[in-house]
């Protein structure tokens, strides 16, 4: 009786067991479905860092979850099955490099997890990477091989969908931000095309296949399911053939040809009708393909911008050489690019971005992980390829044969795009979603089965012990990841509030929040430095005591100094503190020491930059300003010219340091020279009005002086249209008058017929030009030319609003309106 009990007892423990085991089982498969039809087209719009880091954060969630059903379905099993794979042995080489370069990283923090805005390129990133192919691989079988391509398929019917509506201007979703064109669920419109460029081979084989990959299914079902996948290869074409100026063509015409290849072979039998969509596939590539640059619709898109290939290329050789062994480290080749990129960099239009990607994910994997690491990764690339291809060579009728020639497709032209462009960090999980999943099919299908290590936990009381001990630190682990994942997303949910907020003392608040919950970030440091710069000067405008403003400032550099410490190799990071001292000068002793000191530090970090030379040129005509000895202040202006030249010398065509050089050589009485300069600043920025205004300036004081008679700018021309900081235009619309004009005529020479011709031409751009006005009635008065003056002053008269101004206009010149 006992033993029937006892028995009874044992039977429904074991029912239990296979019930709550295949729970588990349903509600991993689950998870891992929600993997790939969720991220995606993943995204809130809630956090600073954009769209990829929230597509990482839920991609991170779902995996860890994943991870601990697994580990507790072993302890209910008592033993846990392992898929022993041709990957194990390269993706743990791969982690080992990794870790290493992250161990002797410029940036430890920037390589463990990720660079501001690039959570795809941390060690973490890998890590949670490679434990979502062990958690695939072993939890696949030909049963769910089809749930996970149909999960990933629909995701990406939906993204071609919802895009579709976007650039058609039907925007459905209620978000403020996602009421643009040129918004998708990637990010970037290059990222949008590659995914669709991805997607569209594992959307023409469901469509061309759908009767083999559903056999079983109900017709209509069958029948639905194939109208769906047309209509998704239909909107993908057509966005790709609106974003054709962002399409490689040759990447869709290569997947096209692949999946025709099996398809005529025989590989994979096919019939005529089924035939003919990717024979529309592949012609509608090929038109787009030679119709080149033509865009098929008027939608005025933004232009986006990457590093080119040739320069990719030479600032991995250049890493290569500086760190062979390990890189830089993980997502930093921001800064292999400000150490590395060659001065011809200069030359081009975009010599003041930095870039943190590079056009190749070879060229960024050799500067970040160096040699060993971009072998590693080769390694598992061209495994995971020949895995695939030989599962398609050697298997034969497999219901699941069309979806392995999808994803095959579907890889190579990842592997081209991911080769020959920037990989945004969608774009990256993307990749990661279509190997994983293409390696679990072929490992799935392949026709020798795959050796398995069982841990089984039942034979003895030390293995269940040892279970326990992995079911715990797994759990633990999660645990924490989770808490920490959750406390970043939530940092930076604040950050994005500051980034919207009007109110300054709001933004400090929130970025104090986002630096409580996520201390390691030296992004929010800067933007709090930045605000904190902001409520000092804002306290000076309104008078507040010094010791107020002084206080404020030494929270501004406490942050500053706090982001160099957990990033001085950053390059952008050292030039924000130095503007920050830069500002301080104003209120600080000392301040601009501290500045030169960083700019020094950025030209050693930034060797072919000419923005630091220029910006210590500053501090020292910022230091001449300040003299009262002439012979003090003439060696700064000097030493000013030194690095301007130096400047130049990394940059000719620099516009700010010719003009810096001018007001150099102003300031030392030097006329010609800063006349030359200026003209020469003209050249350069030729449709800039108030550098032409600067020139009119200098030519009208030189033509004054060699008519004997000396006047100086502050008095009879207007303030300086340029901000002598930043080089940049200051707004011209309104004008300051100080003192009155000598009445004495003088000749009209050649300067001031050369004044004369550049005001009047700063006047049939901008007719309402205030400073050019002022300054041709104070030339007409010079030279006599009454009627000249008159018409001036009184369009000079309608042009200004101020009372105070019109008062001293008139003041100057009476009897002239």
């Amino acid at each position: 009786m006992v033993e029937a009990k006892s028995k009874k007892a044992e039977e429904k423990k074991s029912v239990a067991e296979r019930v709550s085991t295949k729970a588990i089982d349903n509600t991993i498969y689950g998870v891992i479905a929600l993997i790939f039809f969720l991220c995606p087209i993943f995204f809130t719009g809630v956090v600073a860092q954009g769209i990829a880091f929230e597509k990482m954060a839920i991609f991170y969630f779902l995996v860890l979850l994943g991870a601990v059903l697994w580990v507790t379905k072993g302890v209910f099993k008592g033993e846990l099955d392992i898929k022993r794979t041709p990957l194990d042995y390269p993706i743990l080489a791969t982690f080992v490099l990794f870790a290493l370069s992250t161990i002797f990283s410029i940036s430890q923090k920037d390589s463990f997890i990720g660079a501001y805005g690039s959570p795809a390129k941390g060690l973490i990133a890998f890590i949670v990477f490679a434990l979502f192919f062990f958690l695939v691989v072993n939890n696949i079988d030909k049963k769910r091989v089809r749930l996970y391509f149909t999960s990933f398929a629909a995701s990406m019917f939906l993204l071609a969908l919802y895009s579709f509506f976007q650039l058609s201007g039907w925007f459905v979703l209620p978000f403020s931000f996602s009421k643009v064109i040129s918004f998708n669920p990637i990010g970037s419109l290059s990222g949008l095309t590659m995914a669709l460029t991805i997607a569209l081979p594992i959307l023409t084989i469901l469509a061309a296949k759908t009767e083999m990959i559903f056999a079983g299914m109900k017709n209509q079902l069958v029948i639905l399911i194939k109208l769906l996948s047309i209509i998704a290869v239909l909107l993908s074409l057509y966005v790709l053939g609106v974003l054709n100026l962002f399409t490689f063509w040759p990447a869709v015409i290569i997947s096209s040809v692949i999946v025709l290849m099996f398809f005529m072979a025989k590989i994979i039998p096919i019939n005529t009708g089924n035939l003919m969509i990717t024979l529309l596939v592949f012609l509608a590539s090929v038109i787009f393909f030679v119709m080149g640059n033509f865009s098929v619709s008027d939608l005025q898109l933004p232009t986006e911008i990457s590093l080119s290939r040739g320069a990719s290329w030479n600032i991995a050789k250049a890493s290569i050489m500086e760190n062979p062994v390990f890189g830089s480290g993980p997502s930093t080749f921001y800064y292999s690019f400000s150490k590395f990129k060659s001065p011809e960099f200069n030359g081009t239009q975009l010599w003041n971005v930095r870039f943190d990607s590079a056009s190749s994910s070879f060229f960024e994997l050799l500067a970040t992980v160096g040699a060993l690491g971009t072998l590693a990764v080769s390694v598992v690339v061209l495994i995971v390829f020949s895995l695939i291809f030989l599962t398609l060579i050697k298997t034969k009728e497999n219901d699941s044969n069309p979806i392995m020639l999808g994803m095959f497709a579907s890889f190579i032209a990842m592997v081209l795009l991911s080769l020959l462009f920037a990989q945004e960090n969608s774009v990256i999980l993307l990749n990661v979603l279509v190997a994983v999943l293409s390696i679990a099919i072929a490992i799935t299908i392949y026709p020798e089965k795959f050796a398995n290590i069982n841990l089984s936990f039942r034979a003895a009381p030390k293995y269940a012990l040892a279970l326990a001990a992995i079911f715990l630190s797994v759990s633990a682990g999660v645990v924490v990841l989770f808490t920490m994942g959750l406390k970043t997303y939530m940092a930076d949910m604040y950050a994005k509030d500051a980034l919207l907020t009007g109110q300054n003392a709001k933004k400090i608040e929130l970025l104090n929040k986002s630096i409580s919950l996520a201390p390691y970030q030296d992004k929010y440091y800067l933007s709090l430095a930045n605000a904190y710069m902001a409520q000092a000067n804002q306290a000076v405008i309104d008078g507040k005591d010094a010791s107020t403003i002084s206080s404020v400032l030494s929270q501004s550099i406490d942050s500053g100094k706090k982001a160099i410490e957990i990033a001085p190799k950053s390059a952008s990071n050292n030039e924000s503190l130095a503007l920050i001292y830069e500002n301080a000068s104003f209120y600080t002793r000392g301040a601009l020491e501290w500045a030169e000191k960083l700019y020094n530090e950025l030209i050693v970090l930034e060797p072919t930059n000419p923005t630091p030379y220029m910006r210590i040129a500053l501090v020292n005509m910022a230091r001449a300003n300040s003299e009262t000895d002439q012979e003090e202040k003439k060696y700064y202006i000097n030493e000013a010219l030194k690095y301007y030249d130096k400047s130049i010398e990394k940059k000719s065509y620099l516009a700010a340091a010719h003009y810096g050089k001018a007001v150099a050589y102003e300031k030392l009485s030097d006329m010609d020279q800063a006349i030359e300069e200026m003209k020469s600043v003209n050249l350069i920025a030729g449709t800039n009005i108030d550098y032409r205004f600067e020139l009119g300036r200098l030519l009208f004081n030189r033509g004054i002086a060699n008519a004997g008679i000396k006047q100086t700018a502050e008095a009879d021309i207007a303030t300086n249209d340029i901000d002598p900081e930043t080089g940049e235009p200051l707004p011209a619309d309104e004008l300051s008058v100080e003192g009155n004009t000598s009445g004495e005529v003088v000749e009209k020479n050649d300067d001031l017929i050369a004044a004369e011709q550049v005001f009047l031409s700063i006047l049939t751009v901008s007719q309402n030009h205030a400073n050019a006005l002022y300054s041709l009635a104070v030339l007409y008065d010079k030279i006599g030319e009454t009627d000249n003056l008159k018409a001036v002053v009184t369009q000079l008269l309608q042009v200004v609003t101020d009372p105070t101004t019109k008062a001293a206009i008139q003041q100057q010149f009476p009897n002239s309106f």
